[in-house]
């Protein structure tokens, strides 16, 4: 998931406008990424969680 992202905010900076990734304040672009690594790591929890139930 985070590397679609990497890849749909990379062609949209070399496409559109050039947008930085900024922290302070978090801007749209930085607020997805953090989305997408907070996904990544929820799927990969929840994974495990599975497996440790003896399903």
């Amino acid at each position: 998931m985070t590397f679609v992202w990497f890849i749909v905010w990379f062609i949209a900076n070399l496409v559109g406008d050039h947008e930085p990734l900024t922290f302070d304040p978090v801007n749209a672009w930085v607020g997805t990424l953090i989305l997408a690594i907070a996904l990544d790591l929820a799927a990969s929890h929840a994974v495990g969680a599975n497996s440790r139930r003896g399903h």
